[in-house]
């Protein structure tokens, strides 16, 4: 029975080497090859097989996972930004409200210097009312008498008393 196959140069120019070194023709080579592949120790090949599936599995895991945690890092460095800007929006805020804080202590200041001024011009004015007031009494005392008598005291008096004080 033949069976047949054709291998690439390099294959075949590693065949004739082999064959070269062995002494052997390329025809019992290539029977030896078979030979050792169907009477070696299948449990080894078989484990080989079954630990580098097992290795490729791992590797595909590792790969889903790698990516899942580069995934989960962009994620992490977007919500870094958002807070970063979120921050920077607050302290800004912050600014604005701290320049109106001092805005308003500044007003603050000057409308108590012009309440105190408002104050103090007041006492003044009551001041000068109880000033005028005390001077208006000493006046009004000093000029009642010098008033000529009124109707109703002429008639009590008669005429001539008007002139006597008394």
């Amino acid at each position: 029975m033949r069976i047949y196959a054709e291998p690439n140069d390099l294959t075949v120019s590693e065949m004739e080497r082999a064959a070269i070194e062995k002494g052997i023709t390329k025809k019992q080579l290539v029977l030896e090859a078979i030979d050792l592949y169907l009477h070696q120790d299948r449990s080894e090949l078989d484990q080989a097989i079954k630990d580098r599936d097992q290795a490729r599995y791992d590797a595909d895991q590792r790969w889903k996972d790698a990516n899942q945690i580069k995934s989960d890092l962009n994620q992490l460095k977007r919500d870094l930004e958002a807070a970063r800007s979120r921050e920077d929006q607050l302290r800004s805020e912050v600014e604005i409200i701290r320049s109106e804080k001092d805005q308003a202590s500044e007003e603050a200041v000057v409308l108590r210097r012009d309440l105190e001024h408002y104050k103090e011009t007041l006492r003044l004015k009551d001041d000068e009312i109880n000033f005028l007031r005390g001077h208006l009494s000493q006046i009004s005392e000093k000029i009642i008498p010098a008033l000529p008598p009124g109707q109703e005291e002429i008639k009590k008096r008669g005429w001539w008393q008007f002139w006597r004080r008394g």
